[in-house]
């Protein structure tokens, strides 16, 4: 059975384990590791990118995300149940001094019209509304996905309100 209930949960097989064993690794942070390099330049070449960078852990990634894109009293929309409002230690308030808005979504699924109705309106006594999060697959929500025309829907309304 493939359980992709969270990155955390896989335990790698035998195969992968005697692999890594024998990679070769060096300091990543002088760019010296050949696998991790690899890894990259491979992540790269998939996309069409200058550049990638290798993030150990979903939650690496979400707290670097959160940072990139909002500044200090902004606010985020996600699900109630979402990892970065239940499972990331508020490090949305720590490292990036934002305020979460969440949603009732189904099973961790919301709708357009949900964030529609959710933006704050421009009021110096609110946070202002900067960035929706959807999580695909949901964690909490059993692995439910949104469905393409829903993020597509989602989109719309963010571009419309300069999220």
């Amino acid at each position: 059975m493939i359980d992709l209930r969270s990155d955390t949960v896989t335990k790698p097989s035998a195969a992968m384990l005697a692999y890594m064993l024998q990679a070769p690794v060096g300091d990543d942070v002088f760019g010296e590791d050949p696998t991790i390099n690899a890894l990259e330049a491979k992540i790269c070449a998939l996309f069409g990118t200058e550049s990638a960078l290798f993030m150990p852990s979903g939650t690496m990634s979400n707290q670097i995300a959160l940072k990139i894109l909002t500044q200090p009293l902004d606010e985020i929309i996600c699900d109630r149940t979402a990892h970065i409002y239940n499972y990331e230690v508020g490090g949305y308030a720590f490292h990036s001094g934002c305020s979460i808005r969440y949603l009732e979504g189904d099973r961790g699924v919301f709708t357009a019209a949900d964030v529609l109705d959710n933006i704050n309106p421009l009021d110096v006594m609110k946070p202002i509304t900067k960035l929706v999060c959807i999580e695909n697959t949901t964690n909490r929500g059993g692995g439910k996905i949104f469905p393409l025309n829903t993020i597509k829907a989602i989109k719309t309304v963010c571009d419309a309100n300069g999220l």
